[in-house]
């Protein structure tokens, strides 16, 4: 969409569809997705933040909406998710049933887009790259706020489709404008439910009017209609913003930036969800009793978190980031099944699907837009804490509509056969490169190397024993003489737990190759429980570091913690003491982040 290209007609693909290609297209694939939905939503666990977050408030709304806006719980997250949850009575059954509703129109509205956007092709391609991978799936059904932000931003993507067509004839202004109206209204909602399109709006608008300025008809049409579409969202949303600055004192949708960027700066865990390692949140550590999403706590770990931030080495900060864009894009080995056809390999092929229909939707204004804001989203999503369902609602629906424009171009090629031929190839080559990445990169550990751990306690050479080496790894490199062998500490005395500590075995020597470790901890009373961590792509120069908030034993600490290691026959070992740390970068920053 550019000034050389200004005189081009916009692609038009709004003919109806014939029944055939609405059948196999729509209908098939949203039974589908309605039986594929059905597995989550029997599901009876509630996710946590909606039990105490989200449906809390959705009750307190429904007795007192008034009170309830202006009551400090009001900030602590964006209005849209409550307000959904309180229409639906803020019962879990209702509002999986909504979920349900909701869900299925926006595979409807995507559809229809893609159609719009670029013909048939497109639309049954959306409609079934909608269904297939199980991310959206699972978003749609899981009771919390993505469901209604997915609904809203396809409604928005729906109706900026509709905007963008060139239309003529005596109704076509009343078309634009409702279009333009009802596109903003569900950007903003959206915005209001899950905040991180803020900065989106005011750059779209400001792009858009100036392409606007550059081109000529039907393009600048098109893009005026589509700042515009931002520009409503930009006051509505400001509103918003502004309301909440009278009422709480600071201009924001909702508090929870503070958090997420604190702990997606965390190098120890590579700006992960803590639970991934077997930690739970450490938070505690620069809130106390205040709450992470009280003003003052999120203030505070907004404080530590820039503090850390200019504290890692540029090369460091890089190096995560570059790593967190890829799990952004295509998930982490973290969470991912070992199956080939997993999560991964379905991004991979909608990611490069994308890639196809930006260049096919390049003469169209709407490619521009979904473009723009996948790239926007991708962008966003780096610096903050990693977890799949952010990256999903944030992503998944733009790449849908964009891998759909990518099918319809290949299709709509002379040479059809062999550039379809030549995108299933790429599609299976990106997918293997998933796979051997998954399986052969470093494995995923805490690392202790830029923030200095607090010991708990130290393990005395005295109670370590180890066992299945052809010697003893504790005194120098030994090689395992089965599939498995051990390492044990033998405790006089209960071991301090905490949900934030972690078991540290440090290993200066390792050659080989290693599935996985059981950390098994055993109390004096018999109790015991274990978890399972992942060492495919263990390298020397790692550590064996993972949480206890897994494994806390109810009644007193353990007395015993042991690794058992599963690795090839002939792996080399050498270790070099055990303990328990702490490695929290809220106490490490907390003194000087407040000083500043």
């Amino acid at each position: 969409m550019s000034a050389g290209t200004a005189g081009t007609r916009i692609p038009q693909h709004g003919a109806p569809m014939t029944a055939p290609w609405v059948f196999w297209g729509l209908v098939v694939p949203m039974v589908i997705y309605a039986v594929r939905m059905l597995e989550v939503l029997v599901q009876t666990a509630i996710p946590f933040d909606s039990v105490y977050t989200y449906l809390p408030l959705a009750r307190q709304v429904m007795e007192d909406a008034s009170r309830a806006f202006s009551s400090p719980d009001a900030y602590k997250v964006a209005p849209g998710a409550v307000v959904y949850m309180a229409l639906a009575g803020a019962d879990p059954v209702t509002i999986k049933m909504a979920n349900l509703a909701i869900s299925l129109t926006a595979l409807a509205l995507t559809f229809d887009a893609a159609r719009r956007i670029g013909g048939r092709v497109a639309a049954v391609a959306a409609g079934w790259l909608y269904v297939l991978p199980h991310m959206l799936v699972e978003a749609g059904a899981t009771l919390l706020g993505e469901s209604p932000f997915v609904f809203l931003v396809a409604l928005w993507l729906w109706a900026s489709s509709c905007a963008a067509q060139a239309r003529t004839g005596p109704r076509a202004r009343a078309w634009h404008a409702g279009a333009v109206v009802l596109a903003g209204l569900a950007l903003a909602a959206a915005t209001l439910t899950r905040a991180t399109y803020m900065y989106w709006l005011p750059f779209a608008a400001v792009v858009f009017c100036l392409a606007a300025w550059r081109l000529k008809a039907p393009h600048r049409g098109a893009a005026l209609r589509i700042a515009a579409i931002h520009l409503i969202a930009v006051v509505l949303v400001g509103a918003y913003i502004v309301r909440q600055n009278d009422t709480f004192g600071r201009p924001m949708v909702a508090t929870g930036s503070g958090a997420a960027l604190y702990f997606g700066s965390n190098p120890v865990l590579s700006g992960y969800e803590p639970p991934f390692f077997g930690l739970a949140h450490d938070e505690g550590t620069v809130v106390g009793g205040l709450g992470h999403l009280s003003m003052e706590g999120d203030k505070r770990l907004m404080a530590v978190a820039k503090t850390m931030l200019r504290d890692l080495p540029t090369g460091e900060l890089l190096q995560m980031y570059v790593r967190k864009l890829g799990a952004v894009l295509f998930f982490s080995r973290a969470h991912l099944d070992r199956h080939v056809l997993n999560d991964r390999a379905w991004r991979i092929a909608l990611v490069l699907l994308a890639l196809l229909g930006v260049w096919g939707a390049r003469r169209h204004p709407m490619g521009w837009m979904v473009a723009g804001a996948a790239a926007y989203q991708c962008a966003v999503h780096v610096p903050v804490l990693y977890n799949p369902r952010y990256s999903i609602s944030a992503l998944d629906v733009l790449f849908v509509l964009l891998a759909a424009q990518g099918v319809a171009w290949a299709w709509s090629r002379p040479r059809r056969g062999a550039v379809l031929a030549g995108t299933v190839a790429a599609i299976v080559a990106g997918i293997a490169v998933g796979v051997y990445h998954q399986r052969h990169s470093s494995a995923l550990l805490p690392d202790f190397s830029l923030i200095p751990p607090q010991e708990i306690a130290v393990a005395d050479s005295s109670q370590l024993h180890a066992e299945g080496w052809d010697g003893d790894p504790l005194q120098g490199p030994a090689r395992m003489t089965a599939d498995s062998a051990t390492v044990e500490w033998d405790a006089d005395k209960p071991l301090p737990q905490d949900i934030i500590s972690m078991v540290h075995l440090g290993m200066p020597r390792f050659e080989g190759k290693c599935s996985y470790a059981w950390l098994i901890l055993r109390g004096a009373g018999g109790a015991e429980r274990s978890t399972r961590i992942r060492l495919g792509g263990l390298q020397q120069g790692q550590d064996i570091n993972w949480g206890m908030h897994h494994v806390m034993l109810p009644e007193s600490g353990p007395r015993q913690i042991q690794l058992r290691f599963e690795c090839a026959p002939g792996t080399l070992m050498q270790f070099s003491g055990m303990g328990l740390y702490q490695a929290s970068p809220g106490r490490h920053y907390l003194q000087r982040a407040l000083a500043q």
